[in-house]
């Protein structure tokens, strides 16, 4: 393989890992920020089992920590598994809207009037899954350059 492709390979993950990352940063500072919107989320989509003020700053606190690991590419073995764990559990409160957008063929009630908008989940989700079986040629981590090939 040439070198100019093993580049482009790793600066493309390197730009994959770095904007899921910041997702999660996102995420994450907008519970810290704002926590009554994280309740509200709770209560649309988790069933009101995370509504509680003081779960969204810790939600959030830890979705800023590990986004920066992801972004940095520090212990990616467990980082960004955790970052797939915690998109891939988002994802599924909004199954159907991934399945179909515009609620065209399921027999199911609109979760939200512009549903289309959370399809982007299915590509977070598939963006993780790239990060983890690729991590091997993601030569631009910080886990890499401490010489944690593993980690």
């Amino acid at each position: 393989m040439s070198h100019q492709s093993t580049s482009a390979q790793a600066a493309s993950l390197l730009a994959l890992r770095v904007t899921i990352g910041m997702l999660l940063v996102w995420w994450g500072l907008a519970r810290i920020v704002n926590p009554d919107m994280g309740v509200a989320v709770s209560a649309k989509f988790y069933l009101d089992v995370f509504s509680l003020d003081a779960l969204q700053y810790y939600f959030g606190f830890a979705q800023v920590l590990i986004g920066l690991c992801v972004v940095v590419g520090f212990k990616r073995t467990y980082t960004v598994p955790a970052q797939f764990l915690i998109t891939g559990l988002s994802s599924l409160s909004i199954w159907q809207a991934l399945l179909d957008p515009f609620g065209f063929y399921l027999p199911l009630e609109k979760i939200s009037e512009v549903q289309h908008l959370f399809y982007p989940s299915a590509v977070i989700i598939a963006g993780s899954l790239t990060l983890i079986a690729f991590k091997s040629m993601d030569r631009w981590a910080l886990d890499r350059w401490l010489g944690q090939h593993s980690a």
